[in-house]
């Protein structure tokens, strides 16, 4: 599947216009060969407090959630050509702003959301950047529309010989019973940990319970090696790793499955 093309800008916020003092607090991703805008706001808003002070979050969530429906309705059937970020700013000189367009490429609209708000607007602790690949996750599944197909959260899986439960995030029967999870690569050392923890679960699984492991993984900017190389690993335990990039080759042997 070859990347499309998008567009995005970055929500910015300021109590303080005049000062030019802003922060990010959500971001928009354009695809205009489809007319469609896509947005993720920020919901935590403890890097806004520490910046401004103490504001009133209703108030807040509700300008916010204005304003990107202001951003949708304006931009949405739009080409490139036609996008003018400084007329929709300067129309509206209120608490929020969009930054100017930048290129960016990706598979698809959702994961490329995800993955810049994770980029540049979120301000987590490391427990909860864990938390935003299964995030991540169901929105592939979402837009590529197999979501329902999937069973969500199923029973944990005991693996006796390492006392251990394997709790995955979706699963769906195909022959055997397939349990998939999304995990983090995006280091070196936090990857080869990753993988060595997922191999001897889907290794297990697959010789002792009749199950497979499917795991979908963020490789932030692994080379391509480090990741064929654990793609191999995990084929060589009877389990299977995407990259999340690939979540529609996924998707489309799940269709085939659940038929």
């Amino acid at each position: 599947m070859e990347p499309m093309n998008l567009l995005y800008s970055i929500v910015q916020f300021s109590p303080f216009p005049e000062r030019f003092e802003y922060i990010n607090v959500g971001v928009v991703v354009f695809d205009t060969s489809r007319g469609k805008v896509d947005l993720r706001l920020a919901e935590d808003l403890s890097r806004v407090k520490k910046l401004f002070g103490e504001i009133n979050t209703t108030f807040f969530k509700s300008a916010l959630h204005d304003f990107a429906q202001r951003v949708s309705h304006h931009f949405s059937q739009l080409d490139a050509s036609s996008m003018r970020i400084e007329e929709f700013n300067a129309k509206r000189m209120d608490l929020f702003r969009l930054t100017d367009l930048n290129a960016v490429a990706g598979q698809t609209v959702a994961v490329v959301v995800e993955k810049l708000f994770r980029e540049l607007v979120t301000w987590h602790s490391q427990s909860k950047k864990t938390e935003r690949i299964n995030t991540m996750l169901t929105s592939a599944f979402k837009e590529a529309g197999v979501l329902a197909l999937l069973d969500r959260r199923p029973a944990p899986v005991h693996i006796d010989q390492y006392g251990v439960n394997v709790q995955a995030d979706y699963g769906y029967q195909n022959g055997v019973y397939n349990l998939i999870d999304a995990a983090r690569f995006d280091t070196p050392q936090r990857g080869l940990a990753e993988a060595g923890k997922r191999i001897l679960e889907g290794k297990a699984l697959s010789e002792t319970l009749d199950k497979r492991l499917i795991v979908v993984g963020d490789f932030g900017t692994q080379p391509d090696r480090f990741i064929e190389n654990l793609r191999n690993d995990f084929e060589k335990a009877g389990a299977k790793l995407f990259r999340l990039e690939e979540v529609d080759l996924l998707s489309d042997e799940i269709r085939h499955a659940v038929r």
